[in-house]
């Protein structure tokens, strides 16, 4: 068995206060050199726009040519407008809404309001996009869903620990098959392993578009009457809140002037931001 080392404090008076007296000035000049760390990056801080992501497809996604999508690319030109530098940081979405909460970074995106969260997080009007919950039948098949009840009778697929809307949600007397991720759910439907399945349709469409499954998938007719909407948020610690307004409007002008809907018909063309103000494409 090893033997334990102990750390020996110095037993002489004279050698005792000289340890202490040394202590004492590491960290006195430790809090110095933070405050001075703090006082230079405050003007670094106001040229910045940091913002975290995580990954969700086709909003955010992160391949061999870096992260990119829809709030990739609205975030960059929020930056370019607001004539900032923008720093990006990866986490885990759980991650993110916590450094957005103490304020380490200022703003966060694909963000879906909840009561909780605007105690934190500063909401940015209008909203840039919207995802709602669709169901999935295989092509060719003769599964009609028209209506809520006929899922009673049919085996559902849906991605564990989901929430989608009610009754679905906590309805248990339906046939429900978990999988841990949509991919997965559309390849047990297109090995007919269950009748339908039910997901995010910004991130199945993004799936089955880049999986070449348009052909063999599709929408089914019952579509529940639930949306959510996407904004961006800016965290209530973040000096940002001071450029709410300025924000705002660089929001209501994206869309406006159709770069929303542009941005939307690259990564995402089957949703409803892909179409342009009053239907007219604007000048390139």
């Amino acid at each position: 068995m090893p033997a334990h080392r102990k750390f020996d404090l110095p037993k002489r008076p004279r050698q005792l206060v000289g340890f202490i007296l040394l202590a004492a000035i590491i960290i006195v000049c430790g809090v110095a050199i933070s405050r001075d760390a703090r006082a230079q990056s405050e003007p670094l801080r106001q040229g910045q726009l940091r913002a975290a992501f995580s990954v969700w497809e086709p909003f955010v996604i992160d391949d061999a040519s870096g992260p990119h999508g829809i709030d990739m690319a609205i975030l960059t030109e929020l930056s370019h407008r607001m004539s900032k530098i923008l720093v990006l940081q990866p986490c885990p979405w759980r991650r993110c809404l916590k450094m957005l909460e103490e304020g380490d970074i200022d703003v966060l995106s694909s963000f879906a309001y909840t009561a909780e969260r605007e105690k934190f997080a500063f909401y940015i009007k209008p909203a840039y996009s919207r995802v709602s919950p669709v169901f999935y039948v295989r092509q060719g098949k003769n599964t009609q869903i028209s209506q809520y009840n006929d899922l009673k009778t049919l085996a559902v697929g849906s991605v564990v620990d989901s929430r989608y809307f009610e009754p679905f949600d906590s309805d248990t007397s339906l046939n429900k098959f978990e999988a841990s991720s949509e991919m997965l759910l559309l390849r047990m439907l297109e090995a007919s392993r269950v009748d339908v399945i039910v997901g995010s349709d910004a991130n199945v469409d993004f799936e089955i578009r880049r999986n070449n499954l348009g052909n063999i998938i599709r929408k089914a007719d019952f579509r529940p009457d639930h949306h959510n909407d996407i904004h961006i948020a800016i965290s209530r610690n973040s000096p940002l809140m001071s450029q709410k307004d300025q924000i705002a409007k660089i929001i209501t002008d994206l869309r406006e002037e159709g770069f929303i809907a542009r941005v939307h018909a690259r990564y995402w063309p089957a949703s409803d931001d892909a179409k342009y103000p009053d239907n007219r494409k604007p000048t390139e």
